[in-house]
């Protein structure tokens, strides 16, 4: 073997073990998956505007607030619930996110961080009941967006109709 293989296999090894350990870490906690960060927000074709970066990477460092960490829907989507998260993602989401979801509605032009791709990101892992939650009842006043927090505007029921319809709508 001559040196500069080994040294390849030495970094080879050394890259594998500290991604492997970050993913091991994470995965306790269910929020990454094979593929490490970088293929968890590129999927497979690249798509790193689709997701909110900034979201992500607090999410991913510091976790959620105690209030939001393990939160689960406890409604069944029934057609009501899901009826009524439509009306209110029109209502409220509609303008940023767009009818279609991808973050291209009438208001998204100029904002910075863009809108995320909710036809996108409701097929990734992270899409999970706490962080879509923390989501919507926080808005972007974590990682300094212009979205508005709903804690104070929807109650606890209808951010979860509003993650029912979501999941129906764009989690397919």
């Amino acid at each position: 073997m001559t040196r500069t293989t080994a040294f390849l296999v030495v970094v080879v090894t050394i890259t594998t073990l500290t991604f492997g350990t970050c993913n091991a870490e994470a995965g306790k906690h269910g929020r990454m998956m094979k593929g490490g960060m970088r293929g968890h927000m590129m999927g497979e074709r690249g798509h790193m505007d689709k997701v909110s970066v900034k979201r992500h990477r607090l999410y991913m460092r510091g976790g959620l607030p105690a209030e939001y960490a393990g939160k689960t829907n406890p409604y069944e989507p029934t057609p009501d619930l899901i009826k009524r998260g439509e009306e209110i993602y029109m209502q409220q989401c509609k303008a940023c996110h767009g009818e279609s979801g991808r973050g291209d509605g009438p208001a998204a032009k100029g904002l910075d961080p863009k809108p995320s791709d909710l036809s996108f990101i409701m097929k990734r892992h992270i899409a999970t009941d706490e962080y879509l939650f923390w989501t919507i009842a926080e808005g972007g006043k974590p990682i300094g967006s212009t979205m508005p927090a709903y804690k104070g505007i929807l109650s606890e029921k209808d951010i979860w109709a509003v993650i029912l319809y979501l999941r129906d709508r764009f989690g397919r």
